[in-house]
């Protein structure tokens, strides 16, 4: 069984428990299919190494906007979003992705429309098909969209991005706590090498400027620490935008000609911003694996004012 049968099932229930949506990826034996291979891109990023199939599916889910999870409506841990069709213009035309949840009857609808934005389904390693249609004039994918009974969103990235704080925007950040204990595994990010390290309690207490992790067990905490402002708790991934930007490090590149944004995979953007680089062509970031050094993630048909957009965001600047 595929992906796409998980998320057909998760457009059934609506929403549901973090138990209920491990049991149906068992259920549905999405560990025995070749469409999630151990070299889809989610597997070949380091700070998802090791995570269970249903971690990698989920990370997967969210990043297409196919549905939330820990959204707390209702006590649900999870839950599906409402179908939905990104417009997102490209060479010679408009592309329109079709994200949340789906059914057959949805499928039906738009799969059978004819004429233009005729809709293509298209396997994506790790995730769902991805419902794509292509169009010479916006106007014919917000007629199709309409027919099939699902929403339309005009410049998905450019609106996802503009909603954003930008990257040192303190409003956001949270008070944290060093943890106490000599028991906790205590690592720093190096900016110069990409990666981790083990670090001491003391570094974190008395550096001008860092990120460092604490974990223990199952407990994860991901603090940026500073010797006079304190500790602030920050997810993973801003953190590392964070050190970067301090240090004045440029990691991103565009290829105007292939419309691709390339990124260190060690260095994959925070959550919403990738989730609208993605919607830009519809499918995860392929993977390309290096010797010695970090993997590289390639985001697909990305329009550079959507790639300059998230590079404001995160401050980083174009290579």
């Amino acid at each position: 069984m595929s992906a796409t049968a998980l998320l057909l099932w998760m457009s059934a229930r609506g929403e549901g428990s973090w138990e209920q949506f491990r049991a149906a990826v068992e259920e549905l034996h999405l560990g025995d299919s070749s469409e999630i291979s151990p070299d889809s891109s989610a597997d070949e990023i380091a700070e998802e190494a090791g995570l269970p199939l249903y971690h990698l599916l989920r990370l997967n889910l969210q990043r297409l906007g196919h549905a939330e999870f820990n959204a707390g409506a209702g006590g649900s841990d999870w839950k599906t979003a409402p179908p939905c069709m990104a417009i997102t213009e490209r060479p010679g035309g408009w592309l329109g992705v079709v994200a949340g949840a789906r059914s057959p009857a949805l499928l039906e609808r738009l799969m059978g429309q004819n004429g233009q934005g005729h809709a293509v389904s298209e396997p994506c390693s790790g995730a769902p098909d991805v419902i794509r249609l292509l169009a010479s004039e916006p106007a014919v994918l917000v007629a199709n969209a309409t027919n099939a009974g699902i929403h339309v969103q005009q410049d998905t990235a450019t609106a996802i991005l503009l909603s954003l704080p930008v990257i040192g925007d303190r409003s956001v950040w949270r008070r944290g706590e060093i943890p106490v204990g000599t028991e906790w595994r205590i690592e720093r990010f190096l900016p110069e090498a990409l990666g981790w390290r083990s670090a001491l309690r003391t570094e974190a207490q008395e550096c001008e400027f860092g990120l460092f992790r604490f974990t223990l067990r199952y407990r994860r905490h991901v603090l940026l620490c500073s010797r006079s402002r304190g500790a602030f708790e920050v997810p993973v991934q801003v953190g590392k935008y964070l050190v970067f930007r301090r240090r004045h490090r440029r990691l991103w590149r565009y290829d105007g000609g292939e419309r691709r944004l390339t990124v260190p995979a060690t260095c994959r953007p925070p959550f919403l911003v990738e989730r609208a680089l993605i919607a830009c062509s519809g499918f995860l970031p392929s993977y390309e694996r290096q010797e010695g050094i970090s993997g590289l993630l390639h985001y697909a048909d990305v329009p550079l004012s959507v790639a300059q957009l998230a590079c404001a965001v995160l401050a980083q600047e174009l290579r």
